[in-house]
């Protein structure tokens, strides 16, 4: 996959320095634009009601279950709302807020009232994907930001990959942040080549379109929501090349995420994040984590689990997760570009589970999808928010 991305980018960037013309983004808002709905509500009441009302007209439904597809993609609150803190949760590229259905749940035990967003552009249709631009994902966290300001004395983020980006600019660029909780960062992808390279990319070409069939997430691979992600990820990289995170934080990772760069995260981590009581959690060997002070390793070679390593979302879900957990539903066999192991996966044969792209002889891959270590994960959470303690 990533030589067939190369030649693309290689392929369209010739195209581009040949004379073609560049494409013009409509700097309008995309909530102004006349093309989408209003999501920047003056409550999140209002903002969850106008939500629901554009996903029940535009999503393109998948199944005959309009309840429950519409439900996984629907931004939602959760916990006390008369409680003294409160924390905003930001998912990735093509997820859902599905991605916190469990770690929200974490959130409201320990106290905080939560609400969960949903980005533009996400939940409804790939297509839709192509009308956002980094700066409106920008402009939803930044507003529901600051409207918990106004009525919480504590207030939290917590982003998942691109989510975390988001959440961590508006944290160096704004005031009134206690704390953060970031799932797989995605403040350096792996190939920072086509990072740089996939605005222009994305002019020539949009992506995969796959058949969807997944309720949480698009299967699709849009080149231009990509091409946001890369923006945010150099926005982060800005905003933190002459600041520090001073609040207290926690990151959790996979040493084999097949989409971010691990080990640029804990560089991040050891040299920006100045906390004392900050805490990274590597899901990995040990052995190659190169930083040791206040981190974590769990092993993720767990053969009586079936499990070769961990993967870019495993960490957000619970075992008992009833569509990605242990048990569950949904199966993602598409693990790789090896059409034998994915129709070896659909089969059910003696399925195994790793990141994207993982194989070994002799193993049929599925994406891990769940967290054998979340239990541990929701107790260093308990941990961290209880270093500040509101009277």
């Amino acid at each position: 996959m990533h030589k067939f991305i190369m030649y693309l980018t290689v392929l369209c960037l010739t195209l581009f320095f040949l004379g073609c013309s560049t494409f013009s983004n409509n700097n309008k808002p995309l909530n102004l634009s006349g093309q989408y709905y209003n999501y920047l509500q003056p409550s999140f009441d209002q903002y969850l009601a106008e939500t629901k009302d554009w996903l029940s007209e535009h999503r393109a439904f998948i199944s005959d279950n309009h309840e429950k597809e519409l439900a996984m993609n629907m931004p939602f609150e959760r916990g006390n709302k008369n409680s003294k803190k409160a924390i905003l949760l930001v998912h990735g590229l093509g997820d859902s807020p599905y991605s916190f259905s469990d770690l929200a749940t974490t959130f409201s035990e320990q106290g905080f009232y939560v609400q969960v967003l949903l980005l533009p552009g996400h939940g409804s249709k790939p297509e839709d994907m192509y009308l956002t631009t980094y700066q409106d994902w920008q402009n939803i966290v930044d507003h529901y930001a600051n409207l918990l300001k106004k009525d919480y004395q504590e207030v939290w983020l917590s982003g998942f990959s691109t989510g975390a980006n988001l959440t961590a600019i508006h944290t160096l660029n704004n005031e009134g942040i206690d704390g953060l909780i970031f799932i797989s960062p995605g403040f350096e992808s792996l190939n920072p080549t086509l990072e740089k390279l996939s605005s222009i990319v994305s002019v020539f070409w949009d992506g995969i379109s796959k058949k969807e069939n997944n309720f949480a997430r698009y299967s699709s691979i849009s080149m231009h929501g990509m091409a946001q992600y890369s923006d945010s990820a150099v926005a982060f990289r800005k905003a933190i090349s002459d600041k520090n995170i001073t609040v207290p934080t926690l990151i959790a990772i996979s040493e084999a995420d097949s989409i971010i760069n691990s080990q640029a995260t804990t560089e991040f981590f050891a040299d920006k994040f100045v906390n004392p009581n900050n805490h990274l959690i590597w899901y990995g060997d040990q052995h190659s984590l190169r930083i040791k002070q206040r981190t974590q390793a769990y092993s993720m070679k767990l053969d009586a689990l079936h499990i070769s390593t961990a993967s870019h979302m495993s960490p957000l879900f619970s075992p008992n997760n009833s569509y990605y957990g242990k048990e569950a539903e949904k199966l993602i066999c598409t693990n790789s570009l090896d059409e034998e192991q994915t129709q070896s996966c659909k089969q059910g044969e003696n399925v195994w589970f790793s990141a994207w792209g993982y194989q070994e002889e002799g193993k049929v891959y599925a994406r891990l999808t769940w967290n054998p270590y979340f239990d541990n994960l929701k107790y260093e959470i308990s941990k961290l928010v209880g270093y500040l303690i509101i009277d």
